[in-house]
């Protein structure tokens, strides 16, 4: 891979990564869905306490479960991409999100809103010409949450 395509990939994972935030704020899980390759992986056991998940439907239904009924933000910076193959990539993001659940509804019992702090460690793969993750874990550094 020359120097420009690696460019090209990387811009192609920044995009892959800027959609993630979005479909997953709004709410738009077939577009969300669309940004894992099938045999994808998720662990976020330092949030959940729970092992690895792994597939599109269970990944998004963990997802969902969080965040359905609130309102996120979610927001990424400061990307490490590093292009490993002409198919593979690896990425850190810095990510800081909000999420707002509504009343009665927060999977935390007593607590009304987080503010989390983190990063976003995660690898691609080139899948029928898109860029797609194929392995996404969520590291903490603090979280603050607020009392319903």
């Amino acid at each position: 891979m020359d120097r420009m395509d690696e460019f090209f990939a990387i811009e192609a994972i920044k995009l892959v990564k800027a959609r993630y935030c979005r479909f997953l704020d709004t709410k738009d899980w077939d577009g969300f869905a669309s940004l894992f390759v099938a045999d994808a992986a998720m662990d976020v056991s330092e949030d959940t306490g729970n092992s690895p998940i792994n597939g599109i439907e269970d990944i998004v239904a963990q997802v969902r479960f969080a965040v359905d009924n609130a309102a996120s933000s979610h927001q990424v910076h400061s990307p490490e991409i590093l292009v490993t193959g002409p198919d593979k990539a690896t990425g850190i993001w810095a990510m800081q999100d909000r999420v707002v659940w509504m009343s009665g509804k927060s999977p935390i019992e007593g607590v009304a809103s987080i503010t989390g702090y983190g990063q976003y460690h995660e690898r691609y793969r080139l899948d029928n010409g898109e860029w797609r993750i194929s392995f996404l874990r969520l590291s903490r550094f603090h979280v603050d949450m607020h009392k319903a």
